[in-house]
């Protein structure tokens, strides 16, 4: 599934790229990275490319709080996977050709109602900064195993 070699990238959500580990969520809120883009904040996490790790990876989190009915926190999550598909090639890109994969953890915290142009806005936002601003191959590989443990 490597976008670089690949002319057609597939825009497909498949259940292997579904964050669904109890110890890897913990470990992504332990790191304390994270970037924030209203509506949402995002924990992550620099994985080096391997046959485990071998795409991105994403969990979504709608605090019963913020929206009491399931049908509303079922709806928030299921614009953010459908913005996360649309857009995962902007992370892609850089992140396979400095020879790693990302981790996430989507935390809504938006307290108004939520549209999906304003979720789709916040995904743009929030995958540019992990791929852009806190680049993989500025930690050395010795930094991404002792994290991956």
């Amino acid at each position: 599934m490597q976008p670089e070699g690949d002319k057609t990238f597939s825009y497909s959500f498949p259940k292997k790229e579904r964050l669904c580990s109890r110890l890897q969520l913990e470990q992504l809120l332990t790191l304390k990275q994270s970037v924030f883009a209203y509506p949402f904040k995002c924990y992550f996490q620099f994985l080096p490319l391997s046959e485990l790790n071998d795409v991105c990876k994403m969990a979504i989190s709608v605090p019963k709080k913020l929206e009491k009915t399931a049908v509303g926190r079922n709806r928030i999550k299921r614009w953010t996977r459908e913005a996360y598909r649309l857009h995962k090639h902007l992370l892609y890109d850089k992140t396979y050709k400095s020879g790693a994969v990302v981790n996430m953890l989507f935390v809504c915290i938006g307290k108004e109602k939520l549209s999906f142009a304003m979720i789709e806005k916040a995904m743009v936002e929030i995958l540019h900064d992990i791929s852009c601003g806190n680049e993989p191959s500025r930690m050395s590989t010795n930094q991404m195993d002792s994290q991956s443990l």
